[in-house]
C-alpha cells in the first residue's frame, strides 16, 4: 500500500505520477484533509479511484510517497487517513480504460508538454485491439480529450459547491439555513464555496462566469434571475453546474425571478403542493425538500421539567389582521369581490391549499379561465394568502389567552398588538435563530402557525422538536404522513376549541408531555437534520 504525505521538502511528483502506470492499479493510505481540499473520491469513476485522486492532490501540493504494511477492515484508518483499495481485477479490466481516458482528457495539455499524450494514446489502443473493443474506446477518448458532456459528467462531481447568501430577512435565517447547509456537505467531504451577494456586491457574480460547479444553491435567492450588461442574456446561463433554489414561500411570490428559461435550473421546496405548483405554472422541474433544524451551541441536550423555564413559548411577529384588510377594501370592486371571495373560502376550508381555494373562488363567480389566467389572477391577489395566515394567528393566540393559558411571546411586534389586554400573554423581546433554539430547549411545548403550508414541514417545526420540546403545530399533510399523535401535539383550525384543554393536559402531565417530546425529536433526528439533507442533496445531484 502506498501512504501519502505532504512535505514542502519533496519536488514536485505530479508527472512522475502522471507517466507511472504502475502506481495507477495500487491501495493508497491518504490524508483526509488533503482529500476534501481537491473535492474528495471521485465516485463517478469505476475504476483507480485512488490513482485519480492522488493525481489531483499531486497537482496541488508538495507529497511523497511511502510503500506502508496495513491491514483494512473498513475504509477509514484510526488516523484520519482514508484508505483505497485496489481495484479487483475483473473491475479494472471492465473500466480501467474510462478511468485511464478521462485521465488523459484531464491532463492532456500536461501529457503534451511532457511528451507523453501519444505514448499514452497508443497504450490505451493497444488495449483496446487485444479487447476487440477499438471503436469503443475510441469514441469515449475522443468524448473525453474533446471536454464534451461525458467529461463534465465525471470531472464536476469533485468540483466545489457554491452557496449563495446575503439577504439578511427574518433575522438572518435565510443565511442561517446556506450556512447549515454549507456546513453538512462539508462533513460529508464536499468543498463548498460560499457567495455574499451584500457583503460583496451582486454584480460581482460575474466573477464565477464560465466557472464549473458540482452545484449552485441559494436559499430564496434573487440572484438567478441577475441579467448580463446586454439585458438579454442571464449571468447563469454562463455560470455551469446544475442550479437550485430552495423557495420557502408559495411560488406565486416569486414570479419575477423564474422568467428566464435556463435548462439546468432547478426548484426546491419544503411543501409538496408547492412542487406540483412549479411544475404546473413555472414548467420547471421541483423536488421536495423538508426543512430540517438545527441544534444550538453549548445548550443541555435534556432540561429537567423543574429547570423549563416557559410552559408555553410562541416565537413570531405580531400581524394585524384588521389592518391588513383595509388593503383589501380599498381595491376595485370588481377586484374586491373575488379577492374576499378567496379570503372567505380559505378561512372557512382550512385543509384547501391556496390553488384549490382559488379555483373555488373563481367557480363561485362564474369565472372560466384558461391556466394562463389563472396563474395571473392568483397573483394579483396573493396577498389573501397573508390575510388568512394573519386570520388564523390572532384566533390561535387568542383562543389560547381567554383560556388562561400563560404564553410567552418572542417579537418586539407584539407590545403593540391588540393581545397586550391579556395579563397571561408575557411578551419579551425580538431573539435571533440561534436564541430561539435555546428558547425551545427552556420551553415544555411551543407554537408553531404555519403560513398556510398545508402540505408542509418548516425548520421551526423541527427546531422545536429537536430542543427536546414538545410541538404544538396546525395541520398539514406532510406531517399526517410523517408524524403521529404520540410525536406532537398536532390541532386542526377548524376545531380551536379542544386545543386550550390539549395543551393544559400536557402542561400537567409531566410523564406524557416528556415521551412525546422524546418520540418526536428522535423521529426528527433520523429524518430532519441538516445531514440527512445534504445527504439527499448529493443523491439528487448524483441522479440528474
Amino acid at each position: 500500500m502506498i501512504k501519502i504525505k505532504e512535505t514542502q521538502e519533496a519536488r514536485d511528483m505530479f508527472l512522475d505520477i502522471l507517466c507511472n502506470q504502475a502506481v495507477s492499479t495500487e491501495s493508497f493510505l491518504i490524508p483526509e484533509t488533503l482529500a476534501k481540499d481537491v473535492g474528495g473520491v471521485n465516485k463517478r469513476l469505476k475504476a483507480k479511484q485512488g490513482y485519480e485522486l492522488l493525481l489531483r492532490i499531486a497537482h496541488c501540493h508538495k507529497i511523497k510517497l511511502e510503500e506502508v504494511e496495513f491491514r483494512v477492515e473498513s475504509t477509514q484508518a484510526s488516523d484520519g487517513d482514508i484508505v483505497i483499495m485496489q481495484d479487483a481485477d475483473d473491475r479494472l479490466q471492465e473500466y480501467g480504460w474510462q478511468a485511464d481516458c478521462y485521465i488523459i482528457g484531464k491532463y492532456s495539455q500536461e501529457l503534451r508538454q511532457i511528451q507523453c499524450f501519444d505514448k499514452k494514446i497508443a497504450s490505451l489502443l493497444q488495449m483496446a485491439k487485444k479487447t476487440g473493443k477499438e471503436q469503443e474506446y475510441i469514441g469515449y477518448l475522443e468524448q473525453m480529450i474533446g471536454h464534451e458532456k461525458a467529461f463534465y459528467q465525471i470531472d464536476d462531481e469533485v468540483r466545489p459547491i457554491l452557496i449563495y447568501k446575503g439577504d439578511s430577512v427574518c433575522h438572518n435565517i435565510l443565511n442561517i439555513m446556506a450556512e447549515q447547509l454549507g456546513q453538512a456537505l462539508e462533513r460529508l467531504g464536499q468543498r463548498v464555496v460560499y457567495f455574499d451577494y451584500v457583503q460583496e456586491g451582486a454584480g460581482q457574480i460575474v466573477k464565477f462566469v464560465n466557472h464549473r460547479f458540482k452545484a449552485i444553491v441559494g436559499i430564496q435567492s434573487v440572484l438567478f434571475s441577475i441579467k448580463l450588461q446586454d439585458d438579454v442574456h442571464y449571468v447563469h446561463e454562463y455560470i455551469y453546474g446544475p442550479k437550485f433554489n430552495l423557495i420557502l414561500d408559495h411560488p406565486i411570490w416569486m414570479r419575477e425571478h423564474m422568467e428566464h428559461a435556463y435548462l439546468d435550473f432547478y426548484l426546491m421546496s419544503h411543501d409538496m403542493d408547492y412542487v406540483e405548483f412549479i411544475k404546473r405554472y413555472y414548467c420547471k422541474p421541483a423536488f421536495l425538500f423538508p426543512i430540517p433544524g438545527f441544534k444550538a451551541k453549548e445548550v443541555p441536550e435534556r432540561l429537567s421539567y423543574e429547570e423549563k423555564e416557559y410552559g408555553l413559548s410562541f416565537i413570531g411577529a405580531y400581524g394585524s389582521y384588521w389592518e391588513q384588510v383595509l388593503e383589501l377594501h380599498s381595491m376595485e370592486r370588481e377586484k374586491r369581490f373575488l379577492a374576499n371571495r378567496f379570503l372567505l373560502i380559505m378561512r372557512e376550508r382550512t385543509d384547501y391549499s391556496v390553488e384549490e381555494a382559488f379555483q373555488e373562488a373563481l367557480k363561485s363567480q362564474a369565472m372560466k379561465v384558461t391556466q394562463e389566467d389563472f396563474f395571473n389572477l392568483l397573483y394579483e391577489n396573493r396577498r389573501m394568502i397573508y390575510l388568512v395566515m394573519y386570520y388564523y394567528r390572532s384566533k390561535i393566540i387568542k383562543t389560547i389567552l381567554e383560556s388562561g393559558i400563560r404564553l410567552d411571546v418572542f417579537g418586539d411586534s407584539w407590545k403593540n398588538s391588540d393581545f397586550t389586554k391579556y395579563p397571561n400573554l408575557i411578551c419579551h423581546p425580538d431573539v435571533t435563530p440561534e436564541e430561539s433554539v435555546e428558547i425551545w430547549h427552556k420551553s415544555k411545548l411551543s407554537l408553531s402557525i404555519m403560513s398556510w403550508h398545508k402540505a408542509g414541514f418548516t425548520e421551526r417545526m423541527a427546531g422545536i422538536m429537536l430542543a427536546g420540546c414538545v410541538l404544538v403545530t396546525d395541520q398539514s399533510r406532510y406531517l399526517q404522513e410523517q408524524y403521529d399523535t404520540n410525536d406532537m401535539l398536532m390541532f386542526d383550525l377548524k376545531k380551536l376549541g379542544h386545543l386550550p384543554g390539549r395543551i393544559r393536559h400536557l402542561l400537567e402531565n409531566d410523564e406524557e408531555r416528556i415521551c412525546i417530546a422524546a418520540a418526536g425529536k428522535a423521529k426528527t433526528e433520523q429524518y430532519h437534520t441538516w445531514d440527512k439533507r445534504a445527504d439527499e442533496f448529493l443523491e439528487l445531484i448524483g441522479n440528474l
